[in-house]
Parts: C-alpha cells; sequence; structure tokens
C-alpha cells in the first residue's frame, strides 16, 4: 500500500518540496562542478576489461545511503551520497502496521530510532526465524506515527549523532525521489511480515508502480524470491539471493543451512542472477585479524554464471592487519586481484567503493599524477616500529620521496635513529630499566627513560615497539610489535645513498637541552654524518633538516643545497605576514599540524573554515608539508569520509606542498591514481571545510555558533637563544658502521 494523498501544504507536503529543492540544488552544483572538472584536455582512460562475470566494471552499492556518516536509510543518507557512475542505492523494505513501506536498517528499531523514547510502552517481544528478538519493531507503529513522531538516529555509536533529525524515509517516497538513479530493495524477512498479514510481495508490486526500473531485489528467503519471478518477468530487475554472516543459520522456505545452500549453486541459478554474501565469504579472516587465502566461491559462482556481491564494507571496520587500515586496500583485495572480481560491493562509504574502482584499480605500475612530497614520519612506522630497518625499508618499497630520522643520542655520543628521545613508548626499556625513570621539567611533564642515559650497547639490547595512538581494536599489528633493529645516524644515511631515495629529511630537537645538561652536541653529530656520507657535496638527493628551534635550523645556514623544515610542534589557526617573514628567515619550509589548516566545528570532528596557514605561508615563499596523516579512521575528520585517500587529495587541494605519513603506501598510491587529470565520470571529491556541516545542518544553526578565538603563531613558538657550547663534544666513534657492516646489508 502506498501513502495516501494528503491535504495540500500540510507539514509533509512540506518536507516533501524541500527534500525536492535540496536536490535540485544538488543536482545543479553537481553539474557546475562537472562542467568546470571537464574544461579539462585531458583525453578518458580506455575501457578495461574486469574478471568479473560480465567483464564489467564492479557496482557500488550505497547501504542505505552514505550510512557511514548520516543515519542509514535517510533521505539525508541518500541525497549525500558521492559515488562513480551506477552507484545503486539500498533500502532495506520494511512495513508498518497499516501497510506502507518504509526504509529502515533493521528490524529491531530500538537502536535505529528514537522509539523506545516516543513509546515506551511498545515495547515487544516476537519470534523471528526461531529465535526470539526483543524490542521496538515497525509493524507496531502507523505510518503516521512512523512519519511524524520518529527519527532516524545513528545505530553505530562510534560514528556522529549530528544528524538524528530525519524522519523514517517511506519507500515510495524514497523510489520517486531518486527516479533517475539505480535502485535496489531488500527484503529481509518477508516470512515474518507474512505472519502478521503484511506482505513484502504486494508492497513491491505497488513500488513497481512509482519506480519500473528497479534495478536489484535480494532477500534471503528462497520462496519469496521465487514469488518475486514472475512479478519482474520481462523486466530488467536482477533478483538476488543473500547469506547471511551466520552460515549455520536454517533458510526459511528449505529449512536447509545457508552452508549447504552456497553449495548448490546451478539451484541458486535458477531463481536468482547472484548472490549476496558477507565478505568473509571470500576473504576469511583468522583470529589474529590477519588474512587467509580466498576461497573458491566466486570462481565457482561465476563458473555458473552467477554474480557475486560482497557486503559488510565500512572505512570504520576494524580491518584485517593487511590492509594497514587503509580502506580501499580491502575494496582492491576483492576486484583488483589476478584471480577474480566479485561483480559488486555494498558500503557503507560510496565514495571509498568509487575511489578504488574508479582510481585505484590497476593503477600499481602508473606514474604519478600528483606531484607531491612524500614525507615519511619515522618511516613507515605505521606497518613496523618506527625508525627501525623494516620501517626504513619498506618506507623505500612504499615510493617514499623523503625517508626521516628522528636524531637521539646515546651518552657515549652515537647518534641513532628513533621517534622519541624517552624510550618507553617505542622501546622495551620499560621491562629492565623502569629504575632508569627520571623527570627532565625541561622535555617532558610526565616520568621518562631518557636515550641519553643509555650507552648504545644498552639500546642495541632492548627491541623497538610499536607505537600508535590508538589502543583497543585500533592497535597495529601485534605480530610487528617487536619487529626490526635500530639505525645508527650513519647507517641511516648510507641506506639512503645505496637505495637512491630523492631524499632524507634530519629532524633535531632538544640540542640546547642536551649541549647545557649531557654535554652531547647533536648539531655536530649530524654535521659529521652527513659530511662522512657526502650528502652536503651534492644536489642529487635532497636534504632535509627539520627543527622546532630556530636555532638549530641556523646551524645549517651556510650549505644551500639543505632545506631546513621549521616544525611547529602545537596545533595553530592563525599567522600575520610578519611572523611568515620571521620564519622565512630561518626556514625554506614548515611541517605544520594537519588540523591546523581547518577550525573545527563545535569539537565535533567536522571542518568548519580554512585557516590563513597556507597562503600566508605562500605569500611568504614557504612551502608547508602536512602531517601526520595516518590511515586509522579515528583520526580522520568525518568530513573526509573516514577515508585517508580524500583526506590526502583535500590536504593538497589546500595547498599543501607535502604529506608527511605513517603509512608512505597510501599517499604513494593517491598519487598514481588514474581519475587525477582523466575526465571520468568519477573524482575523488573536493571538500571545502564547512561543506558538510553547512548542507547538512540548519545555517542557523552553523551561523550561531562562536568558534574560540584563533590560537596565533607567534615568534616566541619558534626563535630560539643560539645555542650554547658544548663542554665535551661528542667525538667520532665506530659505532656508526660502514655500509658493509650495516644491518641494511641484511635487507
Amino acid at each position: 500500500m502506498l501513502l495516501p494523498s494528503l491535504p495540500d501544504l500540510n507539514i509533509q507536503d512540506w518536507k516533501k518540496m524541500l527534500r525536492h529543492v535540496l536536490l535540485v540544488c544538488l543536482m545543479i552544483q553537481c553539474t557546475i562542478a562537472d562542467t568546470e572538472y571537464k574544461k579539462g584536455t585531458a583525453v578518458p582512460l580506455a575501457k578495461r576489461t574486469w574478471l568479473t562475470l560480465h567483464g564489467d566494471e564492479p557496482v557500488v552499492v550505497a547501504n542505505g545511503g552514505f550510512s557511514g556518516l548520516y543515519p542509514s536509510q535517510t533521505d539525508i543518507a541518500f541525497r549525500n551520497v558521492f559515488g562513480k557512475n551506477g552507484t545503486v542505492f539500498l533500502c532495506d523494505l520494511h512495513m508498518s502496521r497499516d501497510g506502507h513501506g518504509f526504509c529502515l536498517s533493521q528490524l529491531n528499531i530500538q537502536n535505529t530510532t528514537n522509539a523506545a523514547d516516543a513509546f515506551p510502552d511498545r515495547r515487544k517481544t516476537y519470534t523471528v526465524n526461531g529465535k526470539e528478538f526483543q524490542g521496538w519493531f515497525a509493524l507496531d507503529f502507523t505510518s503516521d506515527e512512523m512519519f511524524s513522531k520518529l527519527l532516524v538516529t545513528q545505530s553505530i555509536f562510534s560514528r556522529t549523532d549530528l544528524f538524528d533529525f530525519s524522519s523514517p524515509y517511506p519507500t515510495d517516497l524514497f523510489l520517486e525521489e531518486n527516479n533517475n538513479t539505480q535502485v535496489w530493495i531488500n527484503a529481509e524477512y518477508p516470512a515474518f511480515y507474512n505472519q502478521h498479514n503484511l506482505s513484502l510481495v504486494d508492497q513491491i508490486k505497488q513500488l513497481l508502480e512509482v519506480k519500473k526500473d528497479i534495478s536489484y531485489i535480494s532477500s534471503p528467503d528462497i520462496g519469496f524470491l521465487k514469488r518475486m519471478g514472475p512479478v519482474f518477468h520481462g523486466l530488467k530487475t536482477k533478483l538476488m539471493f543473500k547469506f547471511p554472516i551466520d552460515r549455520s543459520t536454517v533458510e526459511p522456505t528449505t529449512n536447509k543451512r545457508y552452508a549447504s545452500l552456497l553449495t548448490k549453486l546451478s539451484m541458486i541459478k535458477k531463481f536468482a542472477a547472484g548472490i549476496v554474501v558477507p565478505r568473509e565469504y571470500i576473504w576469511p579472516v583468522n583470529r589474529a585479524r590477519h588474512l587467509k587465502s580466498s576461497t573458491n566461491l566466486v570462481a565457482k559462482a561465476h563458473k555458473q554464471g552467477v554474480q557475486v556481491f560482497a557486503y559488510g564494507f565500512a572505512n570504520d571496520n576494524y580491518l584485517p592487519y593487511n590492509y594497514s587500515y587503509d580502506p580501499q586496500r580491502e575494496y582492491l583485495q576483492f576486484v583488483d586481484n589476478s584471480k577474480f572480481a566479485v561483480d559488486g560491493v555494498v558500503t557503507d562509504f560510496a565514495t571509498s567503493a568509487s575511489t578504488a574502482i574508479a582510481c585505484l584499480a590497476g593503477s600499481q605500475n602508473a606514474s604519478r599524477k600528483v606531484h607531491t612530497l612524500i614525507i615519511t614520519a619515522n618511516g613507515a612506522s605505521g606497518d613496523y616500529p618506527g625508525s627501525t630497518d623494516l620501517a626504513y625499508q619498506k618506507a623505500v618499497d612504499d615510493g617514499a620521496d623523503i625517508i626521516d630520522c628522528s636524531v637521539q643520542m646515546t651518552k657515549d655520543g652515537v647518534a641513532f635513529c628513533l621517534p622519541s628521545v624517552d624510550l618507553i613508548s617505542t622501546t622495551t626499556a620499560s621491562g629492565p630499566f623502569m629504575s632508569r625513570a627520571t623527570k627532565v621539567e625541561a622535555l617532558q611533564s610526565s616520568m621518562g627513560i631518557f636515550s641519553f642515559d643509555f650507552t648504545w650497547e644498552e639500546i642495541q639490547s632492548l627491541k623497538p615497539q610499536m607505537f600508535s595512538e590508538f589502543n583497543g581494536e585500533l592497535a597495529r599489528d601485534p605480530a610487528r610489535k617487536n619487529m626490526g633493529k635500530f639505525v645508527t645516524l650513519s647507517d641511516f644515511l648510507e641506506f639512503a645513498k645505496g637505495k637512491a631515495v630523492p631524499g632524507v629529511l634530519i629532524n633535531i630537537e632538544n640540542a640546547a637541552f642536551l649541549a647545557t645538561n649531557k654535554d652531547l652536541d647533536i648539531v655536530g653529530a649530524v654535521t659529521i654524518a652527513l659530511s662522512n656520507a657526502t650528502l652536503d657535496k651534492q644536489s642529487t638527493q635532497k636534504v632535509l633538516i627539520m627543527s622546532g628551534e630556530s636555532s638549530v635550523l641556523d646551524k645549517f645556514k651556510d650549505i644551500p643545497t639543505y632545506q631546513k623544515v621549521l616544525h611547529i610542534k602545537k596545533k595553530v589557526e592563525f599567522v600575520t605576514n610578519e611572523t611568515a617573514l620571521e620564519i622565512k628567515k630561518h626556514a625554506d619550509a614548515v611541517f605544520l599540524h594537519k588540523h591546523s589548516l581547518y577550525t573545527q566545528f563545535r569539537g565535533e570532528g567536522f571542518t568548519l573554515n580554512l585557516t590563513n596557514l597556507i597562503e600566508c605561508m605562500h605569500w611568504a615563499n614557504i612551502s608547508v608539508y602536512a602531517g601526520t596523516v595516518v590511515n586509522e579512521f579515528q583520526d580522520i575528520y568525518m568530513d573526509f569520509n573516514s577515508d585517508p585517500y580524500t583526506l590526502i587529495h583535500n590536504l593538497i587541494y589546500y595547498g599543501a606542498d607535502g604529506i608527511i605519513t605513517q603509512y608512505p603506501s597510501t599517499a604513494n598510491a593517491y598519487t598514481r591514481n588514474l581519475c587525477t587529470g582523466n575526465q571520468e565520470s568519477y573524482r575523488i571529491p573536493d571538500i571545502n571545510p564547512g561543506d558538510v556541516i553547512t548542507y547538512a545542518l540548519d545555517p542557523k544553526e552553523v551561523e550561531e555558533y562562536k568558534p574560540p578565538p584563533p590560537e596565533y603563531l607567534e615568534t616566541k613558538d619558534f626563535v630560539t637563544p643560539p645555542l650554547p657550547p658544548v663542554a665535551a663534544i661528542a667525538k667520532k666513534n665506530d659505532h656508526g658502521g660502514s655500509a658493509s657492516n650495516s644491518i641494511f646489508s641484511l635487507l
């Protein structure tokens, strides 16, 4: 049954009219953007043949719209899908008591709406496919109650609740407003609704009066799909048999377990064009969160002429460690391996799936399309303990332009690479050497175990330790937690020369403290190491000297081939021209925290405005390196879709000259993406700060927000007194090692 006609100008008509106006505005905006984009002269890429059933590009299915950001299945979620051509909108069909269809993500709407608060007495218990479920259910509400009194909420609590203001979306309105879009109706519980005299079959028949070309109908119920066959006879609609996560579940029509039905693909072919399966059916994951070998499901299905769609994709999943928290690598594992490609992916983040399929697939050997510097943060420290031989080797393998060494000193004068002067977080020192913990107010407020209190021999007795700001499910691969070996500065430089890395960055901190309190000359140690490696006498490989102290950078001002980088450690939001000119006296570039490039809206994890930092630095002829970029979704503002590629794209769009990252493989893949410079149907979106909240929220709510005063960058933040003399200069020693004795010679 369709929603009845309503009197003119009532609240529902106003809502409907407003949706149409916003949709038209969005279409106009996208059309203008596409027109501007297509003014270029680039030639579109040749169409490739995929390993899908019919050789077509895999389909992206937006599960409930852009449900990774907005409440699933709402008008705002569908309205804000940004995907490649042919992206399909998926609606999960549920029914109200009076027989109206609604798009809702779950049968039990307790966690997906405000039903428990709005109707506390409506709690019910139902038996569904042999299991008891207790909560609130759509069939206990009239359509008027659903539309006028319920609000759909974000059901995944790690996602924002900022947009929990939409009514449940009637399915006929969903089809009407998306008439020019491919749509997918999933009927998860037809038998349950039949038990309560509500027919999903009849509902879909009536929906065909609104939109004849429904692209896909799916269900885990074989009987329902067979009844759908005659309904769609002669139409292009594909019927899809959906498998649950738990294979031991019993299918309601045949009373057979889904695990058994998965072996009967020829039987499935008789009533369905394809299957929809959890992604673990194809790439299983072991308990240690590593991928197992792929199954042969896709190959067997394709042999029978059955399409395979995989579901369960989301950027904020706790991904297998094989993907290094890079969501696109997971999509590519399913569509761009040498053996098979699924025919489609069902995802909460259609933008990311589109980027993977349209831009990254087949780009492994492509030349760079985006020429920005990729600078490591302690090597590939997202994959191995930072500043170890393995982290540097992977950084080179992953295409980094500049590999970095944060120099620390031992008490016997050995310069080596380690992310921090405090050994606690990046080594195993806290076990055997906790008695050496001390508090050094000049360096940090907490207790620490410091490298300058150890000999090089003692340092070598320790193991490196993987460090991350994230714990729990976002902790980095435990199997690699203590892998690798420590690297002296001289070994690092010889490695960089031997691998012909385009450049090195040497980070120097705490120079004044070491000179005054520990009689250690870190600047002198770096100068000697660079000279011994002859990097001060050439310009083939770039040498970047970075520090947060101007006095350190000034020590290298007489070597014109060195680029001096000022590290602005605190998050700032404004710089004056005078301060920028003062920076220029000491540095050629700055390393800025990525969140310094934009302000934040109400601490909600959304951008508000672009700061003036890049513009002002460029005005002063200062390059800007933005970082530190990591792949973990919790570190990425929600405007950027919890997607490191969207973040990197927009940092460069804002004007960053280089990206400092713990995952150089992700940055390198972005620079080779096939969408840049080509008239593709899809391109990675440019997202101006404030775009998301300005579009999605009431403009008055955004205007009324008064952000705190901006944090200014001042000269006192980086101008430091000349370095003091060192009483006992660190002498040259044999700990640096020659190339032949280097640990890198084993790689």
